[in-house]
């Protein structure tokens, strides 16, 4: 996964990452075993790179950094 891209595709064996990366915010969409659904992080954060580009890591350092809605508009 190349980290200088604005739309980034990561597919495991645990399915499918969709990211669609800005300055500020990455919108995340899981098409996977453990979620379908969205989740919008905080883009400095580096949240799927710290996750070992593992989609089971990334929603749970995602729920455990953000909670389960993902980071909010401040």
């Amino acid at each position: 996964m190349s980290e200088h891209h604005t739309v980034k595709v990561l597919a495991e064996r645990n399915g499918l990452l969709l990211s669609l990366t800005t300055k500020t915010f990455s919108y995340l969409v899981f098409v996977s075993r453990p979620l379908i659904g969205f989740r919008k992080i905080i883009t400095k954060d580096r949240i799927v790179a710290r996750a070992g580009y593992d989609i089971r890591k990334t929603l749970e350092l995602i729920d455990k950094t953000y909670g389960q809605s993902g980071a909010k508009l401040e």
